[in-house]
C-alpha cells in the first residue's frame, strides 16, 4: 500500500472537513441559518472521493496497490469509531425505546456494523415510517455510502490502471454523469428515497471527487478559486430551502467543494489560511467521530421530537465534540498509529472480533435477557406507554396491508403514488365491479376507507389516492398532487362511470382552498358528492405525550385528550369552511373534527384503547369507533343510497 509520505498533506482539507461536520450539526440542532446544512454530508462525499482515488492511483503508479489490504486499512479506519457510537445508541434504545421501536432499532444495529444501513432504511421508507428523527443510527446511512464506495472503485480504477490515467480520469467522469443522471431520473419520478439512499445515483459525487485527484490543480489566483468555493457551500447552508435533492439540489456544494481541492498552493492565501488554522484543523481532524456521535445524542435528549428542540440540541452539540475528541484521542489514533494494529492478521482478527461482536449483541437484543434487562431498567413506565403505540401502530398496518393487496374484496385503491399517468389511473379506477362509490384523498381518506369497509361491508368502495394531498391538481413542493384530477372526473362522467364522490383528506389549513373548484367542477356535472371534513392533527408525535404520562408514571390509555393548544393547525375553522363549500353546492358533510373533539379535548383514548398510533392517523380501534359514527351518518347513508 502507499506510503502516506507520498502525499502531501493539505491541512486546509481538515478545515473543509470542519466546515462540513459543522454545518451538519448546526442543521440537526435547528438553527436557522443551517437551514442547508446537510449539504455538509455532499461535501464529505466528494472529499472522500478525491482522497481515496488518490491514494489509489498513487499506489497503482508506484506498483504497490493491494485491493485487500486497502479495504482492511479502510476498516480500520471505519471501524473503530463505530464501536462506542454502536454501544452508546444501543443504551439509548434500551431505555428509551418501546418494543416495536427497539425491534427496528436492532435492525438498524446490524446494518449500521456492516454498512449496509442505507439500504435498510431505503427498505423502510415509506410515508407511515417512523419519524426519521427518532432513529438513532440513520446517520450511518453516509457511512455505508463510503463503503460501498470503497469497494467499487478499487476495481474500477485498477481494470482501467493498465490504460493510463486519463483512460480512469475519462471513465470516473462517464460513471459520474450516469450517476447525475440517474439521480435526476429518480427525483423526478418520486423515487427520491433511492437518490437519496442508493450508492449508484449518489456515486457523482465521489467520482467528481476522485476526478479532481487525476488532474493537476489549476493555475491562478488560489486565493479566487477558495473564495468561490467557500462561497458555493456556504450559501446554500445558509439558504437552502428545499428543491431537487441530491441532483440539481447538491450541485452547488459539490463544485464548491471540487473548486477548493483544486485551488493552487499560494503563500497569500487568506482563505487557505483560514481553513488551516488551529481551532478548525482540530474540528476538522476529529470530524469523523464528531459525525458519529452527534445523532445518538441528539435522538437520545429528544427521543420523540428534535423540532423546537434548540436548547437540550445546543447542549447534545458540544458534548458531541467533546465525546467526539475523546474518541479520536483514546480509540481512533491509538488504532490508526499502533503498530500492533498494522499487520494483516491482526486487522483480521480485530475486524473480525468487532463485527462477531456486532452480530452477537444483535443477536442477544431478541432474546430474553434484553427482554429482562429493559424490565429492570429506569424509565420502564415510559417503555410501557411507548409500546402501546407500537401495539397500535402493528395492528394498524395489518388492515392497511389487507387494503393494499385487496384483501378486503369490497375495496380498490388507486393510487398516484404508484400510478404515473391518467390513462392507467382511468384503467384503475374502471376495473372494478358496479356499482362503487368513488373516495378521493390522502392517508385520511385511507383512514376513511378502511372505517367505511367496517361500516359497510357489503358496498364496493374505490379510491383516487395520493400521499399528504387534498382532492385537488397543485403544486406541492417539488411535486404535483393529483395531476389532471378534473380531466379524469370529466372523463369519468364523459363515460357514464363517474359514481357518487366522497372527499375526505387532512384539509391542512391552507392547502384545503385548492379543492374549492373540485367540489364546484362535481356539483356541475351532478354527481352525489360528500366531504368529511378533517379530523385533529396533533402537534407533536404521540410518544411525545407518552414519554411525558410514562414520567409521571401513568399509562397513555388513560390520558382523556389533548387540548387545542396541541393541535397543528385550527382544523375546527377549516371544517366550517368546508361544510361552508358544501352547503353552497348542494354536497353532503359529515363533521369529523366535531366527532373526535366534542369539547375542549380531543380524545386519544376511549375504554383504555389508543385512537390513535402517531399524531394524526386513527388506530384499530379508532377506525372502529370511526366506523360506528359513520354507520349512523344520515348524510352518508343517502349517498348510499342514490349510488
Amino acid at each position: 500500500m502507499t506510503n502516506p509520505a507520498t502525499i502531501p498533506y493539505r491541512s486546509e482539507l481538515d478545515g473543509l472537513r470542519a466546515i462540513a461536520v459543522l454545518a451538519v450539526l448546526g442543521y440537526h440542532a435547528g438553527y436557522n441559518d443551517f437551514a442547508g446544512g446537510f449539504v455538509g454530508v455532499d461535501v464529505f462525499l466528494v472529499l472522500s472521493g478525491y482522497l481515496i482515488t488518490q491514494q489509489i492511483t498513487v499506489a497503482q503508479s508506484a506498483g504497490q496497490f493491494q485491493p485487500g489490504l486497502f479495504w482492511l486499512r479502510r476498516a480500520r479506519r471505519l471501524l473503530p469509531a463505530i464501536v462506542p457510537v454502536l454501544i452508546l445508541s444501543a443504551l439509548s434504545a434500551l431505555i428509551l425505546k418501546g418494543d416495536g421501536a427497539f425491534r427496528e432499532f436492532a435492525g438498524h444495529f446490524l446494518s449500521a456494523g456492516f454498512f449496509f444501513s442505507n439500504y435498510q432504511f431505503l427498505a423502510e421508507a415509506d410515508y407511515f415510517a417512523r419519524a426519521s428523527d427518532t432513529n438513532l443510527l440513520l446517520h450511518t446511512w453516509s457511512l455505508s455510502l463510503e463503503w460501498q464506495f470503497y469497494l467499487v472503485t478499487p476495481l474500477l480504477l485498477m481494470a482501467l490502471g493498465q490504460k493510463g490515467t486519463r483512460v480512469q480520469l475519462l471513465a470516473l467522469f462517464l460513471a459520474a454523469i450516469l450517476s447525475f443522471a440517474l439521480a435526476e431520473t429518480l427525483i423526478r419520478t418520486d423515487r427520491g428515497s433511492w437518490a437519496f439512499f442508493g450508492v449508484l445515483p449518489r456515486y457523482w459525487e465521489f467520482a467528481l471527487g476522485g476526478c479532481i485527484a487525476l488532474v493537476p490543480r489549476l493555475p491562478g489566483p488560489g486565493a479566487l478559486y477558495r473564495l468561490l468555493g467557500l462561497t458555493l457551500i456556504l450559501f446554500p447552508v445558509v439558504s437552502y430551502s428545499g428543491g431537487l435533492f441530491p441532483g440539481l439540489g447538491a450541485a452547488m456544494p459539490v463544485l464548491g467543494t471540487c473548486f477548493l481541492l483544486i485551488a493552487p498552493d499560494q503563500r497569500i492565501d487568506p482563505f487557505r489560511w483560514l481553513l488551516s488554522t488551529r481551532i478548525v484543523t482540530w474540528i476538522g481532524l476529529r470530524s469523523y467521530a464528531i459525525y458519529l456521535v452527534h445523532w445518538p445524542l441528539f435522538v437520545s435528549v429528544t427521543p420523540a421530537n428534535m423540532g423546537n428542540s434548540e436548547g437540550p440540541l445546543s447542549v447534545a452539540l458540544v458534548a458531541s465534540i467533546i465525546l467526539g475528541h475523546l474518541i479520536f484521542r483514546y480509540i481512533e489514533l491509538p488504532i490508526r498509529n499502533g503498530a500492533r494494529f498494522k499487520p494483516i492478521p491482526a486487522m483480521l482478527r480485530y475486524g473480525g472480533g468487532v463485527l462477531a461482536g456486532v452480530l452477537a449483541i444483535w443477536a442477544i437484543m431478541f432474546s430474553p435477557v434484553a427482554h429482562a434487562l429493559r424490565t429492570s431498567l429506569p424509565l420502564a413506565p415510559v417503555r410501557t406507554a411507548l409500546t402501546e403505540i407500537d401495539s397500535a401502530r402493528t395492528a394498524y398496518f395489518v388492515l392497511q396491508e389487507q387494503l393494499n393487496s385487496g384483501g378486503v374484496a369490497t375495496a380498490r385503491i388507486c393510487s398516484f403514488d404508484d400510478i404515473a399517468t391518467r390513462d392507467a389511473m382511468l384503467d384503475c379506477l374502471t376495473s372494478g365491479p358496479e356499482p362503487e362509490i368513488l373516495l378521493i384523498g390522502d392517508s385520511h381518506g385511507r383512514d376513511t376507507l378502511a372505517a367505511l369497509t367496517l361500516a359497510y361491508p357489503e358496498q364496493p368502495f374505490a379510491m383516487l389516492h395520493q400521499s399528504s394531498c387534498v382532492p385537488a391538481s397543485y403544486v406541492r413542493g417539488a411535486s404535483i398532487c393529483f395531476p389532471d384530477l378534473e380531466a379524469i372526473l370529466d372523463t369519468l362522467a364523459e363515460q357514464e362511470a363517474l359514481p357518487p364522490v366522497i372527499l375526505s383528506a387532512r384539509w391542512l389549513a391552507g392547502e384545503h382552498v385548492h379543492t374549492a373548484r373540485v367540489i364546484t367542477q362535481l356539483a356541475t356535472l351532478e354527481t352525489p358528492l360528500l366531504i368529511i371534513g378533517p379530523g385533529p392533527t396533533f402537534s407533536e408525535p404521540l410518544e411525545t405525550v407518552a414519554i411525558e404520562v410514562g414520567l409521571d408514571g401513568a399509562a397513555l390509555a388513560d390520558l382523556p385528550g389533548l387540548g387545542s393548544d396541541r393541535l397543528a393547525f385550527n382544523a375546527a375553522a377549516v371544517s366550517d369552511e368546508l361544510q361552508g363549500w358544501a352547503s353552497d353546492e348542494g354536497a353532503g358533510y359529515i363533521d369529523r373534527f366535531g366527532f373526535f373533539c366534542p369539547d375542549e379535548y380531543c380524545e386519544i383514548s376511549r375504554d383504555g384503547d389508543l385512537l390513535y398510533f402517531d399524531e394524526q392517523h386513527l388506530s384499530l380501534p379508532g377506525l372502529t369507533l370511526y366506523a360506528a359514527f359513520l354507520n349512523e351518518a344520515p348524510a352518508l347513508q343517502r349517498l348510499i343510497s342514490v349510488r
